[in-house]
């Protein structure tokens, strides 16, 4: 387990044995950089020095693998691995959410528009890729960089998904006519020649009870709805008469369906869309790319007798077949996180929501005012007034009687702590402070700002004081932080736990990336 040095000029040098970077520490030729993961930095700057051949090997897909290798006169020296997976499908649906929500409101009829509203979103214009593929080419550049900043790299090899997936959804279709698709041939709009295809393939019969169906009477059914991951494909859908799609909708009939034999295509797709993006990006830095392929990586893995894992595939495919490998390696696990953490575009300000809450429970009010029916639109032209009244009262009470909040309006910039998500704790040595918003520096504290070692943040990796590792993913208003465990705990019932700042101590502060040592190796070949 090699240690990263850099130079004094912060350029990255060759690595030394924790040996030797405890009597650099000791002799004071050099300091720590950074605690997790260990890096140190010399005190006096080294002139011309002699870099050997170090590459770093990407090997493409949902679940990255990473290594960074050595060549050396004798062996290959393997100096680190990492595995990271990337957030492009959640990042695509959270999209598809915000757009579900977006057409839903355009299509409300409310107090400020009797009618369908017009789409208003300004189109990025000039934009090549949709985000969650940009996202996955920037997230896996910025891993390769945070590399290239703790060592020597002077080449990077990449093996990009290549995929034949109409070869993979239809094995047995002949190689000529792989590409004309099962629609071919077909008139009509995209769905009519899917349906049209799918009752083709089908017989125009029912799969579960055999009767005769036509074009107009046939249901076609997903057996993968799409909550459940499931997509308008060819051959995950099916042919039901009107009465079995109505007892398989009210779960009065169940068919079997075996998924394996239908494997999802949404990771391939979406690497090999992202591929021509992801080889432009990483040519940018100047560094010199080489693409390799699957069919070496699997001789060369076996050749060296390695198991099967996105870390080995990537090993394997950057060392050299005449020589042995060395393992020296540090193995991370890179956890990535989103960037403005628990917001929601449409949520409700929470304290206004709380307080209307409280108003609509006033013995008072009429119930059957209170309600908004977005299929009634007249009756909430009547009843609107007589909601802003009550609201109206409430808050009234609430100002008599001192206990309104101020914060709650909206447009405030932190709210109550009941009702809000805290952004950072300060760490003081008489008391912490609860911080709203990391803006706002001077709130609730006159002092000096500290440095950010003293603040605990989301997304920060700490040690517990009984030694276990986690992220920090929550901070409540009872000055408590959640920190979920990166090992699963087998004699707990859930894998996270409660903690006060004092008991936790900070490994690494929060970024896009948290890097997680694995305890896992790989096997040296002889």
């Amino acid at each position: 387990m090699l240690v990263p040095v850099l130079n004094l000029d912060g350029h990255p040098l060759s690595p030394c044995h924790p040996a030797r970077a405890r009597k650099l520490l000791k002799e004071k030729k050099a300091t720590p950089v950074s605690t997790y993961p260990f890096v140190i930095r010399l005190t006096n700057q080294v002139e011309n020095p002699i870099l050997p051949i170090v590459r770093v090997i990407f090997d493409d897909g949902k679940t990255c693998g990473l290594s960074v290798v050595e060549e050396t006169s004798i062996v290959n020296k393997v100096l680190c691995t990492v595995e990271v997976m990337t957030r492009g499908e959640e990042i695509c649906d959270n999209l598809k959410g915000r757009r579900a929500l977006r057409n839903s409101r355009r299509n409300r009829h409310n107090k400020k528009r009797h009618r369908e509203g017009q789409i208003k979103i300004a189109f990025r214009h000039g934009q090549e890729y949709p985000p969650s593929i940009r996202a996955d080419a920037e997230a896996k550049v910025n891993v390769i960089k945070k590399l290239q900043k703790l060592y020597p790299i002077s080449e990077i090899v990449l093996e990009p998904v290549k995929i034949d997936i109409v070869k993979k959804i239809r094995p047995d279709v002949a190689s000529k006519k792989c590409r004309n698709g099962s629609t071919e041939g077909m008139n009509g709009s995209v769905n009519q020649k899917r349906r049209l295809a799918i009752l083709k393939r089908d017989g125009k019969k029912c799969l579960y009870c055999g009767d005769a169906v036509t074009s107009e009477t046939a249901c076609i059914h997903h057996f993968v709805q799409r909550k459940h991951g499931g997509s308008k494909r060819y051959d995950i859908a099916g042919t039901l008469c009107e009465r079995c799609h109505t007892s398989v909708a009210t779960d009065d009939l169940a068919m079997a369906f075996d998924i394996t034999h239908y494997p999802s295509i949404r990771a391939a797709g979406r690497a090999m869309h992202g591929r021509f993006l992801l080889e432009k990006m990483l040519g940018e830095p100047g560094t010199p790319v080489s693409i390799k392929y699957g069919y070496e990586t699997k001789a060369l893995r076996e050749g060296f007798g390695l198991e099967k894992s996105h870390r080995n595939d990537a090993t394997a495919l950057g060392c050299n077949p005449d020589k042995p490998i060395m393992n020296e390696s540090t193995s991370y696990q890179i956890k990535l996180h989103s960037r403005h953490g628990g917001r929601r575009l449409f949520d409700a300000n929470p304290g206004v929501a709380a307080y209307r809450g409280q108003a609509k429970k006033q013995d008072h009010v009429d119930q059957s005012r209170m309600k908004v029916d977005e299929h009634d639109l007249e009756t909430n032209k009547k009843n609107r007034s007589y909601r802003r009244h009550i609201y109206n009262k409430y808050y009234k009470k609430l100002h008599a009687e001192g206990n309104f909040n101020e914060d709650l309006l909206p447009g405030k910039k932190h709210l109550n702590e009941a009702f809000t998500v805290n952004r950072a704790i300060l760490l003081l040595k008489s008391d912490s402070v609860l911080v709203k918003n990391q803006r706002i520096e001077k709130w609730k504290y006159t002092g000096e700002w500290p440095s950010r070692w003293s603040i605990l943040e989301r997304y920060d990796l700490v040690r517990t004081n009984k030694g276990d590792v986690g992220i920090v993913t929550a901070l409540n208003s009872n000055k408590t932080a959640r920190v979920d465990f990166v090992e699963k705990h087998e004699d707990r019932k859930v894998n996270h736990s409660f903690y006060k700042p004092e008991n936790l101590t900070i490994l690494q502060k929060r970024s896009s990336q948290t890097w997680i040592q694995q305890n896992t190796r790989l096997s040296s070949s002889p």
